[in-house]
């Protein structure tokens, strides 16, 4: 029993390690550069998504409106978060559409980012605001 406990323990060692290392790399980034944050933009015409990385909000949610998007919301966050994330849609299946940070704004899509705590504001009242409804007409 007591040898089962001690290889639990130093299972357990490499993940805890892991997790305190990314953590204080997380804050040691936070602390290098305060005005980095995460957003996600909409576009309605095509229901695209961007999710991306800014040091500087302002200037990047210009370039966005040049192209449609819709800054929806930002967070304070970093790069690497956001390499994160892409790599995690990525595995579990979610194909980017236009470049490796524009999704289609699809309802799983959608589901996974909330799960993964991705800032995204007000999505769902732009998302469901382009979509059109199908009438019942009994004359057909």
């Amino acid at each position: 029993m007591i040898v089962q406990l001690d290889r639990i323990e130093q299972a357990l060692q490499a993940p805890v390690m892991d997790a305190v290392i990314a953590l204080s790399e997380r804050v040691q980034t936070l602390e290098d550069n305060p005005q980095g944050r995460i957003y996600t933009a909409y576009r309605a015409i095509d229901q695209t998504l961007s999710l991306g990385y800014s040091s500087n909000i302002d200037a990047i949610s210009e370039q966005l409106r040049e192209r449609d998007f819709v800054v929806l919301a930002s967070r304070r966050g970093t790069r690497r978060e956001q390499r994160l994330l892409l790599l995690t849609l990525k595995e579990i299946g979610i194909a980017s559409s236009y470049n490796e940070n524009c999704f289609n704004a699809s309802p799983n899509t959608v589901n996974h980012l909330r799960h993964l705590g991705w800032p995204l504001g007000n999505l769902k009242q732009f998302a469901n605001g382009t979509k059109t409804r199908k009438r019942f007409n009994p004359g057909r």
